[in-house]
């Protein structure tokens, strides 16, 4: 996304300038009233290319663990009474990795300039973008602890369940790779010896060994045509990922595969829940909530449909009915929601309705790994014992012809 300067003022009638990442600007001007600003000048930077900015951007990242371990520090420290520069101070000045140990100091340096934490915040690109909205919330009514509390606690439930999906999949995956391997080894190196073993007898080999025999030579022809084809498909697929029409037709593609875009969908269906729910009871308005939901999402199909979400709120529609026009929400998670909608309680119904989807995705995860371990080890060892079984089998004909 690109980066904005912008110039806006505070209640208090101060004046402050400084950079922010946005869609456009119309989402910086909704970011900045998001935390209390009124903004009097939004446009590009001056000398800085969009390229350069990338670049800078994607080397400050703060991963996961590093976000979370930064703002319970903070938290437990501004939670224990200890002042905002201080906790900073001490936080930057302790042992551990390196990229929260900048963090810190590169807030401090904003706060001692007379910034507001959730100011210094919005215009870091290392924070996502809903880590602003929850600090100047919290800000607003007086409790910064309670905020970074809760939003490590978004964090953390955004990581966990990233790591549910990768401990799901990465077992088959593992299996797969390493069946792959072993397969092209024996048809690669060990199979064409026994070829040549055979051509020497000259005695035509079992049914076994000349299937085998002929996926050898079609794997030895045709591996380097293959690799070649999946190198160019890989490196079009990466210029292309630039584009948010080709993510958002790979997205939706995914989306509908059997079993795995239902699963898919129910975790973005938590994400979106549990976010939003926790952004509205902080005291971030509803349509800086979906926008800054919309930015924290990487599913492009998700993210469509929380911007047609949007849209539907702005022309009147109720939340519930914005939500679920798109799939963004299951029908009974949308009905906790029509329930708060309608009792005045949103937030609350949103993470009730997010509790609901992860046990669902927990109950699911189980499954499928309990279905997936033993079809991968089946398979597996089928591939792996028809092999076996065609050597051996050629093994002792040669033995019999040469006894």
């Amino acid at each position: 996304m690109p980066r904005f300067h912008y110039r806006a003022l505070r209640p208090s009638g101060a004046e402050i300038a400084g950079e922010l990442v946005a869609d456009n600007e119309r989402d910086a001007a909704a970011r900045l009233q998001a935390i209390g600003t009124y903004p009097i000048e939004i446009g590009a930077p001056a000398g800085r290319s969009r390229f350069t900015f990338r670049l800078t951007r994607g080397s400050r990242r703060l991963p996961a663990r590093d976000q979370v371990l930064f703002t319970r520090q903070l938290a437990a420290l501004v939670g224990a009474g200890v002042g905002l520069d201080r906790a900073l101070t001490l936080i930057g000045s302790g042992t551990g990795r390196a990229a929260p140990l900048h963090l810190a100091g590169e807030l401090l340096a904003a706060v001692n300039r007379g910034e507001s934490l959730s100011h210094a915040c919005a215009g870091h690109p290392a924070l996502p973008r809903h880590y602003a909205m929850v600090i100047a919330a919290g800000e607003a009514r007086g409790d910064i602890g309670g905020a970074l509390d809760r939003l490590a606690a978004v964090l953390e439930r955004s990581r966990e369940t990233a790591r549910a999906v990768l401990g799901t999949l990465i077992y088959p995956l593992s299996v797969l790779v390493v069946a792959c391997a072993s397969v092209a080894f024996l048809l690669a190196f060990v199979v064409p010896r026994f070829e040549a073993l055979l051509t020497g007898f000259q005695h035509e080999p079992p049914l076994a060994m000349r299937i085998l025999l002929a996926c050898s030579a079609v794997f030895q022809v045709g591996v380097l045509p293959a690799t070649i084809v999946a190198i160019a498909l890989a490196g079009l697929v990466v210029v292309r990922w630039r584009d948010a029409g080709f993510r958002l037709a790979i997205a939706r593609r995914v989306m509908r595969l059997p079993l795995i875009g239902p699963f898919l969908a129910k975790i973005e269906a938590e994400r979106v829940a549990f976010l939003l729910g926790n952004l509205v009871a902080a005291g971030v308005s509803l349509p800086a909530a979906l926008a800054a939901t919309r930015a924290a999402i990487g599913s492009e199909a998700v993210r469509a449909g929380l911007a047609a979400a949007e849209t539907g709120i702005e022309r009147g529609d109720g939340v519930t009915d914005s939500l679920t026009a798109g799939g963004l929400l299951p029908d009974l998670a949308g009905e906790l929601v029509r329930v708060g909608e309608e009792t005045g309680d949103i937030a609350a119904m949103l993470v009730k309705a997010s509790d609901l989807l992860r046990r669902e995705v927990e109950a699911t995860t189980g499954e499928l790994i309990g279905l997936v371990t033993p079809i991968s080890i089946v398979v597996l060892g089928l591939v792996i014992g028809a092999i076996a079984f065609a050597l051996l089998g050629t093994v002792m004909e040669v033995y019999d012809l040469a006894s």
